[in-house]
């Protein structure tokens, strides 16, 4: 059976947002795992039943509210989505039950398949493979966690949230990838719409998962995690496409000789030379990355912003010291820091003069009273001769006072939404240091508001030229 698009993006909707969910061989041993993990659907929106021929195991199943039964054909309900957690051998046998309870999507966490190299493994490839293009049965997987909707309660791990959801999705071929940046974009503040731990990708590929995302209209960027692909055409044409609706950022691990090795081991794929991977990535419109830190600064730069095309920056520095290592960075990364305009000169000179502190652009802050703060950055707000405005904050008055922060977070938020010109914060954390977890606290605050918080001067301009050159390139392809 040859699904149409169409009929694919049906199936794995219905994943996404399943009547039903069932769990194949949760037991003591695995603590229950996946039926923990559901627990919050079944808590709050369809049911999840546990099946598992071991009578012995339903106890503890029961005793997490959760009926059970010997064979997936046996329960008298719909379900769309099944979270598979027996030995390899065994899949076949549970995927026939899948197929005539016309189930849409499973999702298969055990390893040891074509990956493994072993002829048994690539044997139970192949079976899998035929079972699922002659019924239409999508599979994730194998050797994956599957898949995370927050706002549903569908999950990868038991430690991440659920009842609220972002506009942020993010694929990835390895499963703690996906769960571990399911957790850090959420400290700094960014929530995530769906996610995808996909595993070896026998039979949903990562084109699958990106013709879907694109049409997603809850998910506005998409990261993803990449060892490799099975076809490099379809990923190519699949992520062009993607790029022309949204922002998508990349990050390609196993792009040397022994990294491939690795990456062959882990999801069975195959070596591509770094030079040609990251030319046809380039040309497609996405963005790259090389590690989960710059992904994580990248997304929320493209998923705050509002689209920037402008190379021109007014900074507002702390002091003296900072405002030189700021424009050095900023600069460095290709920005402009202009002269400001006459106009905005006399009046910042109107009260400056009286401050003692340089206005030129880097403008220095630290001796501002709150209400030339606030005309500071309204000014450079409104600078004909800025595009964006990047303010560096000390992030230990921010975390001793929450009236400081508010009224930061208010300047920014009422700055903006008078000019539309987008800003961003550089969180400075001098000795003596700011813990991290209250640095991605006082994040999370300024991004609520649509403001992206970053750590330091090169991770934040390392991460605005991304968004920049993005947006710049499409407004170009535009015309």
């Amino acid at each position: 059976m040859n699904l149409s698009k169409k009929e694919k993006l049906a199936r794995m909707q219905r994943a996404f947002y399943p009547r039903n969910v069932a769990v194949v061989g949760a037991a003591r041993h695995n603590n229950f795992m996946w039926i923990r993990n559901h627990l919050p659907f079944h808590q709050n929106h369809g049911k999840v039943f546990h099946v598992n021929i071991d009578k012995n195991e339903w106890p503890g199943a029961e005793a997490l509210g959760v009926q059970c039964f010997a064979s997936l054909l046996d329960i008298p309900e719909p379900v769309d989505y099944v979270s598979i957690s027996v030995p390899r051998q065994i899949v076949p046998r549970i995927l026939e039950d899948c197929i005539k309870k016309d189930v849409a999507t499973v999702h298969v966490y055990a390893a040891g398949f074509g990956e493994s190299g072993e002829p048994e493994g690539i044997r139970l490839d192949g079976v899998i493979s035929e079972m699922a293009r002659k019924s239409g049965l999508l599979v994730i997987g194998p050797n994956c966690m599957g898949l995370f909707n927050p706002s549903v309660g569908i999950r990868q791990g038991s430690n991440q949230y659920h009842g609220e959801s972002g506009i942020v999705a993010y694929i990835s071929q390895s499963g703690s990838q996906a769960t571990g940046f399911s957790l850090e974009a959420d400290a700094h503040g960014v929530k995530i719409s769906k996610s995808i731990s996909m595993g070896n990708g026998l039979v949903l590929d990562v084109p699958d998962y990106l013709d879907y995302l694109a049409e997603d209209e809850e998910t506005k960027a998409i990261g993803m995690f990449l060892e490799g692909t099975r076809d490099l055409r379809r990923f190519f044409r699949s992520l062009e496409e993607a790029c022309k609706k949204k922002p998508v950022v990349v990050w390609k691990v196993g792009q040397t000789e022994d990294a491939a090795r690795a990456t062959a081991a882990h999801t069975g794929t195959a070596y591509i030379r770094e030079e040609l991977w990251i030319s046809l990535v380039d040309r497609c419109g996405a963005l790259q990355v090389e590690s989960v830190e710059e992904m994580v600064e990248t997304i929320k730069g493209v998923s705050l912003l509002p689209p920037v095309v402008g190379f021109n920056l007014g900074l507002m520095a702390t002091t003296g010291g900072h405002s030189t290592e700021m424009a050095s960075v900023f600069s460095k990364f290709g920005f402009k820091i202009p002269r400001l305009s006459e106009g905005s000169y006399q009046e910042l000179g109107s009260f400056f003069n009286l401050q003692g502190s340089n206005y030129v652009n880097p403008v220095q802050t630290m001796r501002l009273t709150r209400e030339n703060y606030d005309r500071t950055l309204n000014i450079l707000m409104g600078d004909e001769n800025v595009d964006l405005v990047v303010v560096e904050m000390s992030a230990g008055p921010l975390a001793q006072s929450e009236e400081v922060l508010e009224q930061r977070v208010k300047a920014i938020k009422d700055a903006k939404g008078s000019s539309l010109k987008p800003a961003i914060v550089i969180l400075a954390s001098s000795f003596p240091r700011v813990d991290s977890s209250i640095l991605d606290s006082i994040g999370r605050r300024f991004a609520r508001e649509g403001i992206p918080a970053f750590y330091s001067f090169q991770r934040g301009a390392q991460a605005l030229k991304r968004v920049v050159a993005y947006h710049f390139a499409r407004s170009y392809l535009a015309k």
